[in-house]
């Protein structure tokens, strides 16, 4: 079963103007939910309309519904059709396909299969649902049955070539061109055999009457030319290496720049957490100046609630590392009295003015510091800052004092238990029934575990939301920079490679005219002195074979050239798409391992992964198969399948003038 976010893309959305086969009830239906449709036929989608659901459990996750209004050929128009009685007409065709050797059993389908969810809500989950083909050894799902076998016979054209035989497709009427030129291959190659059996004829006549230094003079230019051709093969190996290894390095710095922003962000994050935020209703104590002398004396403070707030821009960078700057509105609870824009550093919770003013202005606390940033331009920051706390012998920060006091007390107590002393104690009236004598039994240490516990589930919480929604938005990024490099690479490599096709076809000209020339010399002086004592009419027929056999060594010549260029190509390809693949899962290991390192997550399930290349047909000149004439309509069956053809039906003459 896919994930969420794969099961929203997976129901196909038709557009308005499309050609499709939907179901027909009559104008008399009182509810078409509860019948089986009178038949099926073509029309064009004139609109639709979308429900969004609103429960968003696993039974809704299959995108928004959608009911269409269909406008038939024949002239009826269906209002509001439900999407899974509404099918693309060349996917209709398909579905409804019958096997040749059987007319009444359904075509099973090689390859690929259909997934539904009778679990969900969902109509098109339950009844039609999507397609999964088996391509390598890994499952691919499709929205759309023709997608799937299309899929399914490219990846089998692509491994088996011209081997490649009707039955093992599922349409071979897409792959009409494979196999006419299969059979053109075939006629071609008997042709090649024949002249290859000629050819060793006229060798043999010729190999008596030539001398032994001519036949090594041929050999000696056969054996150049295939070493030139080895050494523009290195070559253009050479170039394509050195172009992948370019690109694989820009492609890990890209990545290197993306990891470094992405922990830059989640430090700005965990400052952002230190400064606290005040909610509305919220008792503080806040700062009060009297009307017009904001900036000439000393603010007195008071107690009161806050009553609204706003935030606004830290200086020419928007928002800052430690968050927006807020300004607050407070209402006094001494004389109702009200002050608006106080600064967020003019406003404390009313816990931590008292903690901060019991004892003095300047208290040392056990255990906890006071942390501010003097370089920040943040004035919060930079005067009031947040505090750190020892737990267990680590530093664990929080943004109020009360916070801070508190979690080190009870690590305290946790550790010391009975044997804990006022003295040790930041707050010991939080502490009272632990230290008076008389005072009630203390929670145990399993009640006090049980609050830890759930305290940390509920801070894991929130760090797995955070950070969930962090690598989301990292996925996001690093798949538009991959994709973006990869299309950058696809260009380059189309360019080089026009580049060397033409380099290659200039130079094999040349090598062809240098050779053709060399050879003709040779072979000219080869017959002046074997035919030296002939007759005229075998001059003649040894100047008819010497031309057949010209021809022959060109085509032979011609064919080994295309041969090497495809091998190199292939091979090339291969090693470029092999050395890609491990950088890039090598990267991906990093950053997975980095994260994890990080967040202490638990390792990850093994998968395979999968490098799928379709073959489309305009690489073999073909075209989209034109759909069959559908003349009939033809009825529903009954129960859950909706795609399975019955006995064709016509609407009678009353209802037609009924819908008139």
């Amino acid at each position: 079963m896919p994930n969420m976010k794969q099961q929203h893309t997976l129901k196909p959305l038709l557009k308005t103007g499309d050609e499709v086969t939907a179901a027909w009830w009559p104008a008399s239906t009182p509810d078409i939910s509860e019948v089986a449709p009178s038949g099926w036929y073509r029309g064009v989608i004139s609109s639709y309309k979308t429900l969004h659901p609103t429960n968003t459990s696993s039974n809704y996750c299959y995108g928004p519904v959608r009911f269409y209004s269909v406008n038939f050929d024949d002239g009826d128009v269906g209002s509001d059709i439900p999407e899974h009685f509404v099918f693309l007409q060349d996917e209709y065709e398909i579905m409804t396909m019958k096997d040749d050797d059987d007319d009444d059993e359904d075509i099973v389908w090689k390859g690929v299969r259909t997934v539904t969810d009778r679990h969900s809500v969902d109509p098109w989950a339950k009844h039609v649902g999507w397609y999964v083909a088996t391509i390598d050894g890994e499952d691919h799902t499709f929205s759309l049955l023709s997608d799937a076998l299309r899929a399914y016979d490219s990846f089998v054209v692509s491994t088996k070539g011209f081997k490649t035989k009707k039955e093992h497709l599922n349409l071979p009427g897409d792959w009409d061109k494979l196999f006419r030129d299969k059979g053109k291959g075939e006629k071609h190659k008997l042709e090649i055999e024949e002249l290859e059996e000629r050819h060793d004829k006229e060798m043999e006549k010729l190999r008596a009457k030539a001398e032994a230094d001519q036949e090594s003079a041929v050999r000696m230019a056969v054996v150049k030319e295939e070493r030139k051709v080895r050494e523009v093969q290195h070559k253009i190996k050479i170039e394509y290496k050195e172009q992948s290894k370019k690109e694989m390095e820009k492609l890990k710095r890209q990545y290197e720049q993306e990891n470094e922003r992405r922990l830059e962000e989640v430090v700005r994050a965990e400052k952002q957490k230190l400064k606290p935020r005040y909610q509305v209703g919220e008792e503080v104590y806040a700062a009060w100046w009297p009307d017009d002398k904001k900036k000439d004396e000393q603010p007195l403070w008071y107690p009161g609630r806050v009553k609204s707030y706003r935030d606004k821009r830290v200086g020419t960078k928007g928002v800052g590392e430690y968050g927006v700057v807020r300004l607050y509105k407070v209402v006094y609870t001494d004389d109702g009295t009200e002050q608006d824009n106080i600064p967020e550093h003019f406003v404390f919770p009313k816990e931590d003015y008292l903690l901060s003013t019991s004892n003095g202005t300047h208290h040392e606390w056990k255990g906890v510091r006071n942390v501010v940033d003097k370089a920040s331009e943040d004035v919060w920051a930079s005067l009031i800052g947040y505090y750190v706390a020892i737990i267990d012998g680590k530093e664990q920060s929080f943004p109020r004092l009360s916070e801070a006091l508190q979690a080190y007390d009870a690590s305290i107590v946790k550790r010391k238990g009975d044997k804990t002393k006022q003295s040790d104690l930041n707050i010991p009236d939080n502490w009272g029934w632990l230290l008076t004598p008389n005072a009630p039994a203390p929670p145990t240490v399993e009640e006090l575990m049980e609050e830890l516990h759930e305290t940390r589930l509920k801070i894991t919480e929130q760090e797995e939301m955070r950070v969930k929604s962090l690598e989301e938005k990292h996925d996001t990024e690093k798949e538009l920079a991959v994709k973006a490099a990869l299309a950058e690479e696809r260009r380059r490599t189309q360019d080089m490679k026009r580049k060397l096709r033409k380099e290659l076809t200039v130079f094999h000209e040349n090598e062809m005219k240098r050779a053709r020339q060399m050879f003709e010399g040779d072979k000219t002086k080869a017959i002046e002195m074997a035919l030296s004592n002939a007759r005229k009419e075998q001059e003649l027929s040894l100047e008819k074979q010497r031309g057949d056999l010209e021809q022959h060594f060109n085509y032979e010549k011609d064919k080994a050239m295309q041969f090497v260029k495809l091998e190199t190509r292939q091979q090339l390809k291969s090693e470029m798409q092999a050395e890609f693949n491990n950088l890039k899962n090598e990267i991906e290991k990093e950053i997975e391992q980095r994260l994890r390192t990080e967040y202490s997550l638990p390792p990850p399930p093994k998968r395979a992964k999968v490098s799928l290349s379709l073959i489309p047909r305009s690489a073999f000149g073909m075209s989209s198969p034109k759909p069959t004439e559908q003349k009939g309509k033809e009825n529903m069956p009954e129960g859950d399948s909706l795609l399975t053809p019955t006995p064709q039906s016509e609407k009678s003459s009353a209802e037609d003038e009924a819908q008139i």
